[in-house]
């Protein structure tokens, strides 16, 4: 095979150290040397997480690598404002810094065993092994409990800005009640404000009305 007019030029000038092709070539060798004593192969690994430390600032994890490696402790990265403690047998992500299976992180952890898998297109779901979870689902946001009670707890208010609620079970309020509007039992042919306004108002045949009011 005859050599392109432009690899001729390359091998010619090779030794020429004014040549750019020159530069060039150290160039490519140093970055084949830092990749060869990197060890791609090692960068990125699956793993199974096999023992856990969730009391650390940055949670730790031991992880059991492809071909049986164990590595701990590992530090487990999670986005700002999330945390789980995922359960032994999860799976895991590792990255080795440098291609060194002793500088391992792990990045992302994820468990199959309990993950929905009946979500459309778009939506999203925090979940855990329970069954319990917040749903943002295409028809609304649905929060699901399951058998576990469901605390929302502060200090300040709690404002529902809604043109409806609803509960579908029983209401036990163990402070005051004030409503702007109307309140209105089963029957809902009388609101409170009705019923006071008939039983002030209402004699006993004929007689005066009652001194006490409503």
């Amino acid at each position: 095979m005859t050599p392109t007019p432009l690899l001729k030029f390359w091998l010619a000038n090779l030794a020429d150290s004014n040549c750019f092709l020159f530069s060039l070539t150290r160039q490519i060798r140093r970055v084949y040397f830092c990749l060869k004593k990197m060890n791609l192969k090692d960068l990125i690994n699956r793993a199974t997480v096999s023992a856990k430390n969730g009391t650390r600032k940055l949670r730790t994890l031991q992880i059991q690598l492809l071909g049986g490696d164990i590595r701990e402790p590992i530090e487990h990265f999670e986005p700002y404002g999330f945390t789980s403690e995922p359960h032994v047998g999860a799976e895991a992500i590792g990255l080795a810094l440098g291609g060194d299976r002793d500088q391992t992180l792990a990045v992302v952890v994820a468990d199959r065993r309990y993950r929905p898998t009946d979500l459309k297109g778009g939506e999203v779901c925090v979940f855990d092994d329970l069954g319990r979870k917040v749903y943002l689902s295409r028809n609304g946001i649905r929060l699901e409990g399951v058998s576990s009670p469901v605390t929302v707890k502060t200090s300040a208010s709690v404002t529902v800005d809604a043109p409806l609620t609803k509960c579908t079970g029983d209401l036990e309020v163990g402070g005051n009640i004030v409503a702007k509007g109307d309140i209105k039992d089963k029957g809902g042919s009388y609101s409170m404000a009705g019923m006071r306004m008939t039983y002030n108002s209402h004699t006993h045949s004929g007689g005066s009305a009652p001194d006490q009011k409503m």
